[in-house]
């Protein structure tokens, strides 16, 4: 990777990648059209847009996954008629990762490209290799662990990791933080800064407007599958921004989130495990607690625990009384948790979208007939969720794999409602999804409270807990090392808590 002249501005710069009028259809649908913009050594181009807007597809066509349909792609000037991206420095990391669980992160990292000969693979350069890019991107992983024992969070570290053995001139990231924390993040963006500097041109897609105004220099906006506005950041605000990227004037920025109740719905009592302890907190009727923590606190497990999906010591009471602690047991008393992985874990991605919604509450629907058995009402009540969420689709019956991220996270939430449970746990509840999609979980998790759910959220969005919570808990290493009041909040001491030795925190250690 060659180092930019510091003194040299963009302007001076030839480009790296030149897009013009590119153009994907499928049969006699075009899906994206027209998008032309210049990316120049050591810039960061944002390319924004809601779900469905075109991003992936463009994404796919920069980095060689898909042909494009018309349009001309430029590698350092020179035209290419389909990229393959180790053929010309470009690399992608994708939403969703292409990592293989069962091997290890220096296996996963080398993939590509392992060291050695045509009979042997020098295993020591391998992990040499992987060693130095996960001591650059300054995450504490084993090079020898399996990709499947990870974290999210880590799991997305190992395919930056691996992305930039090849990634010479271009860099694609597509949602990179989605499993990161505040103090992660941060590490990425110096990342960022680090490979701006050595001349990267990069290309950020986020649906987080702080991390594109801290780390990008230009963007472009599409919006149903049309390059809607172009241009330098510093010339654009954020709001006119995301009104470029919906189409329409978002409403108030703040949710109403009701005020809760002094009835406690959920209570945990020295709950205890392998990965935390001592977790005592209360969540009343009609309240949204937050629980802030950075990768690794614990958080997740904490929330598996009270659903019944993680062994635990302790007592979990629900309406003051003491609840068997199985998925079965807790469903039947109207506890929900809402999964953090909505495509391994929380969706059947290959059937279609009424049968999603009805699944965690089939037995409301199943009838005996004369012959077989048969369903009653489940049409009438997937088309009201559907409404009730705002999920944006042609017919039930289109299978969910297909549809953007936000659709997917509303359907997701719809099917837990379909048990009109009284206390609803969610895990990373906006993660993927845009500002739109965002606005509307937001409204549907306060209109929750108001009628008087008790409601956990774990989230690594300090600003979604920020925004949409009552109260709050930090959690570090295991435990639960601080308490904040909504009229109390501040960011900056949140971050410390969860990531400092302070007393709290040392005490907890």
């Amino acid at each position: 990777m060659n180092t930019m002249t510091a003194q040299a501005p963009l302007a001076q710069l030839a480009p790296t990648l030149s897009v013009r009028n590119l153009t994907k259809a499928f049969g006699d649908k075009t899906v994206v059209s027209g998008v032309t913009f210049d990316l120049k050594p050591g810039e960061v181009l944002a390319l924004v847009g809601e779900n469905g807007a075109g991003k992936s597809t463009t994404k796919n066509m920069l980095c060689g996954l898909l042909r494009p349909t018309k349009g001309e792609i430029l590698v350092g000037g020179e035209p290419v008629d389909q990229v393959i991206g180790t053929e010309h420095g470009i690399s992608a990391v994708h939403q969703e990762l292409s990592l293989f669980g069962s091997l290890t992160v220096t296996e996963n990292i080398c993939i590509a490209d392992l060291p050695g000969h045509a009979t042997r693979i020098d295993w020591r350069q391998a992990e040499s290799i992987a060693q130095k890019q996960i001591d650059f991107l300054g995450i504490e992983i084993d090079p020898h662990a399996r990709v499947e024992t990870l974290g999210a969070g880590k799991q997305q570290v190992v395919e930056i990791a691996k992305a930039l053995l090849h990634a010479d001139k271009v860099l694609i990231l597509d949602e990179p933080t989605t499993s990161l924390t505040a103090i992660e993040r941060e590490k990425l963006f110096a990342i960022i800064d680090k490979l701006k500097a050595q001349g990267l041109a990069i290309v950020f897609i986020s649906h987080f407007m702080e991390e594109i105004y801290r780390v990008c220099d230009s963007f472009v906006v599409l919006r149903d599958g049309q390059q809607v506005g172009q241009g330098r950041l510093a010339e654009v605000s954020q709001r006119a921004l995301e009104e470029m990227m919906v189409g329409r004037t978002l409403e108030g920025a703040q949710v109403d989130l009701g005020q809760p109740s002094e009835t406690p719905l959920l209570e945990l009592r020295d709950l205890c495990s392998s990965d935390f302890s001592n977790i005592n907190l209360t969540v009343h009727k009609g309240e949204i607690l937050g629980i802030a923590g950075l990768m690794g606190a614990g958080r997740t497990e904490v929330a598996e625990a009270i659903f019944g999906l993680r062994p635990a010591t302790g007592d979990v009471l629900i309406n003051g009384t003491l609840a068997p602690r199985n998925v079965t047991a807790m469903k039947e008393q109207g506890l929900c948790y809402v999964t953090e992985d909505r495509r391994s874990n929380g969706l059947f991605l290959n059937r279609p979208v009424r049968e999603n919604l009805s699944a965690s509450a089939i037995i409301n629907f199943v009838r005996r007939k004369l012959r077989g058995i048969g369903f009653r009402g489940e049409d009438e009540k997937a088309q009201g969720l559907v409404s009730e969420m705002n999920i944006s689709i042609p017919h039930i019956e289109n299978h969910v794999g297909d549809l953007s991220g936000g659709n997917q996270q509303k359907v997701l939430l719809a099917r837990w409602l379909s048990m009109e449970p009284d206390i609803l746990i969610f895990d990373e509840p906006t993660k993927g999804v845009d500002i739109g999609a965002k606005f509307d979980i937001h409204t549907a998790i306060a209109d929750l409270a108001r009628t008087g759910k008790a409601i956990l959220i774990v989230s690594s969005d300090l600003q979604e807990l920020l925004h949409v919570t009552h109260r709050m808990l930090v959690m570090r290493k295991g435990r639960i090392v601080g308490e904040f009041q909504r009229p109390d909040y501040d960011s900056v001491k949140i971050i410390s808590l969860a990531a400092s030795s302070g007393e709290d925190v040392s005490n907890a250690d």
